[in-house]
């Protein structure tokens, strides 16, 4: 969505189009906060729950790990042996996975949260400043300027003087605040194109990135589940044969 231009050759002339400009960047300002608040309390909901299924699966692995099959006999088949380590295998598996994802999760912040909670301080937070600033030397001229207005003639000369100079200083104060305000507009506008895009783009690559590292791993992993389902039909089969022969 586009905005009218906003000048700093306005600054001077304040006019109601001027104040109108300044509104639409102000409440375009507002909405991006807001979207800024939500991408932040998303993505940190996103990184614990991340966290979350990570030690879940931690958990599920060491289970996995820690199990000892028991069979029958002093000696085990090839077979046998396979199914015996199956669960050492899993757990293997599932721990090299989880590792890439908590180091996905200790990045998380700095690639995410971080770079976003700082354009919201130092842009956002200090357009606010300049925004407060800009209203206050505002109130400031105008009411000066209404004073002066209303100075009656009689007024010594020294007195009128001194009326110009202060509607002056006054006047420098708030063109000054004024075009700091637009340029600050200006800067968190500029800023914002990559500032905003930059951390969520690393943050999706680095998701991207280890959901592609999985599909990985899940190639290198199917020769061996199917080696073990062999293993698993032949053990079936002969533990089949040898109850139909009881």
């Amino acid at each position: 969505m586009g905005h009218p231009p906003l000048e700093f050759s306005e600054c001077y002339l304040d006019s109601p189009d001027f104040r109108e400009t300044l509104k639409c960047y102000e409440l375009e300002l507002e909405r991006t906060n807001k979207f800024l608040k939500e991408v932040i309390k998303d993505g940190n909901s996103v990184i614990t729950a991340i966290k979350g299924y990570s030690l879940a699966v931690q958990k599920f692995s060491h289970t996995l790990s820690v199990f000892q099959f028991d069979f029958i006999g002093d000696s085990l088949t090839d077979d046998e042996i396979n199914i015996a380590q199956s669960f050492q295998e899993f757990a293997g598996l599932l721990q090299e996975v989880e590792h890439d994802r908590m180091m996905l999760v200790q990045n998380a912040s700095d690639l995410l949260i971080k770079p976003l909670e700082k354009f919201r301080k130092d842009q956002i937070g200090v357009t606010k400043e300049k925004k407060k600033k800009f209203e206050k030397e505002s109130e400031k001229y105008y009411s000066q300027l209404d004073k002066h207005l209303n100075l009656s003639a009689k007024k010594k000369e020294t007195q009128l003087q001194e009326a110009d100079e202060l509607l002056e200083k006054e006047r420098a104060n708030f063109y000054e605040s004024s075009v700091e305000y637009v340029y600050q507009i200006h800067q968190v506008q500029d800023r914002k194109k990559f500032d905003v895009v930059e951390p969520v783009l690393a943050f999706l690559h680095s998701i991207l990135t280890l959901n592609n590292l999985t599909v990985e791993m899940t190639q290198d992993f199917m020769p061996y589940k199917q080696e073990l389902q062999l293993s698993l039909q032949n053990v079936s089969d002969v533990t089949g044969n040898a109850i139909r022969e009881m």
